[in-house]
């Protein structure tokens, strides 16, 4: 059976049950954001891309608000057709992670199993919990796990460790993938490790890039085993093809070669005047 998830939202100036349009999307978005995360790695999906099916039905969450009192539930949607009376593996552990991950949240510590991706889905979620309520209450299935103040958790406490303002990362490729809606594109190197660019701001003009070479130039993040997986903010700027002017030249006539090849002066040994020369030579009865 899928676990239950559940926020009890307390001191906020909304009436008990309700909760203002922006603040429920906030959390929302959060939520599904992180439960996409977790699920990418549960199911040992890409990174990058559309969400696999797969990933999809592990992380797909059904977001509901409990009558009388301000309280969010959340829960996996679960295979749809009432089929499996079980969890699978991979569920078990998207719910055991999901809710080490809110109570992390809870005591404002980010654990060392957590990407920079993730953390950017649980800053958000930490942000949307301190605009909604002053105090939260988290229960799975019903069971207390976490009580915490929301002023004594921290956006911060999630930022990507050792970046700072300015850090840049280069990364040279060809453009191979543009979603102008999104404002998303991806870049491939040589060897096939791709980088996802996301809210690029001009993204229009680099669309022209596409199917090229490129250098990029923007703000790392990368998961949880260091490997770079995205570059944020980036500059776009185009690349001579890496394999052009690589070609065989053209053939050289032999006159050439034999015209350019150094040798002896007919009739003199270089560094010896005439004089020297012929003396040389008398000298050896020639």
């Amino acid at each position: 059976m899928s676990t239950q998830f559940e926020f009890h939202l307390t001191g906020a100036d909304a009436p008990h049950g309700e909760l203002e349009a922006d603040q429920l999307l906030a959390i929302v978005a959060g939520l599904k954001a992180v439960a996409t995360k977790i699920g990418r790695v549960e199911t040992d999906a890409e990174a990058l891309g559309r969400v696999p099916q797969r990933t999809q039905r592990v992380a797909k969450l059904l977001i509901g608000l409990q009558p009388g009192s301000t309280r969010v539930l959340a829960r996996r949607a679960g295979p749809g057709d009432g089929s499996l009376d079980f969890d699978l593996a991979e569920e078990r552990a998207f719910d055991e992670r999901f809710a080490d991950l809110v109570e992390a949240i809870a005591i404002d510590e980010r654990p060392s199993w957590v990407g920079d991706s993730l953390s950017r889905a649980a800053a958000d979620l930490t942000g949307a919990l301190r605009n909604a309520a002053p105090r939260v209450e988290f229960k799975v299935d019903g069971t207390v796990r976490r009580t915490f103040s929301t002023s004594t958790t921290h956006r911060e406490t999630w930022s990507v460790e050792g970046r700072h303002d300015g850090d840049q990362v280069t990364f040279v490729g060809q453009l191979f993938a543009v979603n102008l809606r999104s404002h998303r594109l991806q870049v491939q190197d040589d060897v096939g490790h791709q980088i996802a660019l996301p809210q690029v701001a001009d993204d229009k003009t680099a669309a022209s890039l596409i199917g090229t070479h490129v250098v990029v130039t923007g703000t790392p993040e990368r998961d949880a085993d260091g490997t770079l997986t995205h570059l944020h903010d980036a500059i776009i700027v185009t690349a001579p093809d890496p394999l052009s002017g690589s070609g065989v030249p053209a053939s050289v006539p032999l006159d050439d070669i034999l015209a350019s090849a150094p040798g002896l002066e007919p009739g003199g040994i270089e560094g010896l005047t005439d004089d020297e020369f012929d003396a040389f030579f008398a000298a050896m009865d020639l």
